[in-house]
């Protein structure tokens, strides 16, 4: 939701600079409609920022969760295994199992930690995607400016 507010508040600045009225050659702004649009577009900007880093933190919220939950299972591993020792022709089942569970864990966690990660790219990709496109707009804008005043510069030169 907040992605689409952003790109809709660009698309409005775009609007705005696209579509002002000429005079003489020269678009006229409403500089304070343009100022106002960017100023909403910073206000959006940290809010996505806050949840890539929100997503972060859950990510290792849900690492050390796993890895928490890794350890408890080869603590339980462990101490299954220590009852089966006491039955002599139960010693190599118990390490055996002992073993599976321990794999199973860590496998377990390792695929935890790659979903995760991929999430996290895809989140931390999708906002490169919207800042780049916040650029490129107010790259126009600028664009947009400068040649007002390279114009501005050539009237003056004109009539003097």
């Amino acid at each position: 939701m907040k992605i689409n507010h952003l790109l809709n508040l660009l698309d409005r600045l775009e609007e705005v600079l696209t579509k002002a009225p000429k005079f003489v050659g020269r678009s006229l702004v409403v500089i304070d409609e343009a100022l106002e649009l960017l100023e909403k577009i910073k206000l959006t900007l940290p809010a996505e920022v806050k949840e890539a880093q929100q997503i972060i933190a859950q990510k290792e919220e849900i690492l050390q969760a796993a890895r928490e939950e890794a350890d408890q299972i080869i603590k339980r591993s462990s101490a299954e295994a220590q009852r089966m020792l006491s039955e002599h022709h139960l010693t190599r089942l118990a390490e055996e199992k002992a073993n599976i569970i321990k794999e199973e864990a860590y496998a377990s966690a390792r695929q935890a930690e790659k979903d995760l990660a991929q999430y996290a790219q895809e989140v931390l990709g999708k906002l490169e995607e919207n800042l780049i496109e916040a650029l490129k707009v107010v790259h126009r804008a600028k664009d947009s400016y400068a040649e007002l005043e390279q114009e501005e510069g050539e009237h003056r030169e004109e009539d003097d």
